[in-house]
């Protein structure tokens, strides 16, 4: 993945603006007025998780809110609205009144599927949202379960290979980023496998750790408290170089697999048409508490790489992944 560079203050503040006017966002005096009194002392700002407590999401939102709280001086209450396959909480967010007291997840790519899949009915798109940045990613491995025969990535590609479309591989949810991973190792490395949908990560995890399917791809975050318990099997990561997290797990390419690596930006949002300046705050003190050395340490506790990326870059990184995956999910929403 293109390394993001953070923006200076001045930069940053101008970026925010220009890219909110390109997304329907409003910059204008008015903002100006806004961001002096925002946010009110006392008053509470909703972060929406559109997942379970307890779930990946819900557990980094916990760890980052309580620094924005403290730097912005305001309530930062983390609630929980799942469902849908996080189509609800990610549509209260997206109608939520645009003063910057309501933000959510907006993971990058996990969020793709979700709009662009018609049968989920999401009533959003990218341009109902304003980022105002990511806080850290996620690599993406494969696992299986810990009594698996298979004990390599190329061992496992090799049944693959010798029985096609026989090998169960689960996913969160179809047309998610998942099934978009999956089919995209299918077309790059000639695999067949029989993709199974779940209703959820933990659910796919699930799934592993009871042998029900063959192996699954995912977040090294799902999967790593299963493989500290010896209850999963690692067997890649899919990135260039290794992770800090599992630092004896093979990467894709170490194993003689050419293939791009796989990252998940954990990326927040506010509703479209927020007023700039609000946008600016907010991004800051994201900027702030994912720059904590306390904050970090809890992140990669929870096996999540701190890394800050701007509101701007958040948002062209978005445009960009939906260029590039929205292809392959309508090419998935054709299959029966």
């Amino acid at each position: 993945m293109k390394k993001l560079t953070a923006l200076t203050t001045t930069a940053l503040a101008a970026s925010v603006a220009l890219a909110l006017t390109a997304c329907g966002g409003q910059a204008s005096s008015t903002s100006t007025s806004a961001a002096a009194d925002f946010p009110k002392a006392g008053s509470t700002i909703e972060w929406i998780v559109p997942s379970a407590a307890g779930a990946g999401n819900d557990i980094l939102a916990r760890i980052v809110a309580p620094a924005m709280q403290e730097d912005l001086g305001a309530n930062v209450k983390v609630v929980n609205k799942e469902g849908g396959s996080q189509v609800v909480g990610l549509n209260y967010v997206a109608q939520s009144k645009p003063d910057g007291l309501t933000f959510g997840n907006t993971n990058i790519p996990s969020i793709l599927g979700r709009y662009l899949d018609p049968s989920k009915k999401a009533a959003f798109d990218r341009s109902s949202f304003a980022p105002i940045g990511s806080f850290a990613t996620n690599s993406v491995v494969v696992g299986v379960n810990k009594d698996s025969p298979y004990n390599s990535i190329k061992e496992l590609f090799d049944a693959v290979k010798a029985e096609p479309g026989k090998l169960t591989a689960a996913t969160d949810s179809r047309a998610g980023d998942d099934h978009v991973n999956l089919r995209l190792l299918e077309k790059e490395l000639g695999l067949d496998f029989n993709i199974v949908h779940y209703n959820s990560g933990a659910d796919k995890v699930a799934a592993i750790v009871s042998g029900e399917v063959d192996f699954a791809l995912g977040g090294v975050s799902s999967f790593f408290g299963q493989y500290k318990s010896g209850d999963i099997k690692l067997l890649t990561v899919i990135e260039d170089a290794a992770s800090p997290f599992v630092p004896d797990v093979p990467t894709l390419k170490s194993a003689g697999y050419d293939m791009k690596p796989m990252a998940s930006n954990f990326a927040l949002s506010v509703p479209a048409d927020t007023p700039a300046a609000v946008v600016a705050t907010l991004e800051a003190s994201l900027k702030k508490a994912a720059e904590d050395p306390a904050v970090q340490e809890k992140l990669k506790g929870a096996a999540t790489q701190p890394t800050f990326v701007s509101a701007s870059d958040t948002s062209k990184l978005w445009e960009e992944r939906e260029a590039l995956i929205k292809p392959v999910i309508d090419e998935l929403l054709q299959e029966k």
